[in-house]
């Protein structure tokens, strides 16, 4: 472990005085307890909780984020929003970098990801809906916050996007990917640089693999298509892999 990752835990413990609970496991730190919390949403009510959680943090970090695991058993399986692996689906991945950059700390993640991800569903667990804009999950999840991003319709236009982002980061003076004609920087230039000011080499790959195989699945029974440049592209970027 770090100097600076000991000394964020320090923050993050004091702050949060139920997460008192410090243990090593191989290349990580596991920091678990109970995280009590009182928050609210715009025009929401305040809600008022306390749930046991676990945090994974690799030594990595902040390049690689925290796992995050409810151990109360009291969000179960009826609720959408968890990872196979049984981690809780706190955004996309790309939105959660997006989010933690903004106070890029072990307390800004626990504060701006994991409290609103438990608020978001004692409100569901309450009303039967999320407080939050509703967002697919999974592999949809990842390629409709692409569409949604940058305006598109097309859902192979999105692959052709994070191919051009994992192979070519941004470049203004580039054919923007989304197939207009029109330069990068004359088209999607500021959301794609955004999308490549966020991610780091392990959120484009997996980005990348994530919507390839979503969009692979609808190849495969002819519902999309893929220009000849795009699968040569993807052949390039499979060989990196």
């Amino acid at each position: 472990m770090t100097e600076d990752l000991q000394r964020q835990i320090a923050v993050l413990t004091a702050f949060h005085k139920g997460l008192a609970n410090i243990a090593r496991h191989d290349a990580d730190t596991v920091v678990s307890g109970t995280l009590p919390f009182e928050a609210s949403a715009d025009g929401l009510e305040t809600i008022t909780e306390s749930f046991e959680i676990e945090l994974t943090v690799p030594d990595a970090f902040p390049e690689s984020l925290p796992r995050v695991r409810e151990t109360g058993g009291r969000i179960g399986n009826d609720y959408e929003h968890h990872n196979a692996s049984g981690t809780l689906c706190l955004a996309v991945p790309v939105e959660q970098r997006r989010i933690f950059l903004e106070n890029p700390t072990l307390l800004g993640f626990v504060n701006r990801l994991v409290i609103p991800y438990l608020y978001g569903y004692c409100f569901w667990k309450k009303h039967g809906r999320h407080p939050f804009d509703e967002a697919a999950h999974g592999y949809e999840g990842i390629l409709r916050h692409y569409l949604d991003t940058l305006g598109l319709a097309d859902e192979a236009k999105a692959l052709a996007v994070i191919c051009y982002l994992f192979e070519h980061g941004y470049r203004g003076h580039h054919d923007c990917p989304c197939g207009s004609g029109l330069r990068v920087r004359a088209c999607h230039g500021p959301a794609l640089m955004i999308l490549h000011r966020t991610h780091n080499q392990q959120t484009v790959r997996s980005d990348f693999v994530a919507i390839f195989e979503h969009c692979f699945a609808k190849f495969q029974d002819g519902q999309l298509s893929f220009p000849t440049p795009l699968r040569l592209q993807i052949l390039r970027l499979f060989n990196r892999l």
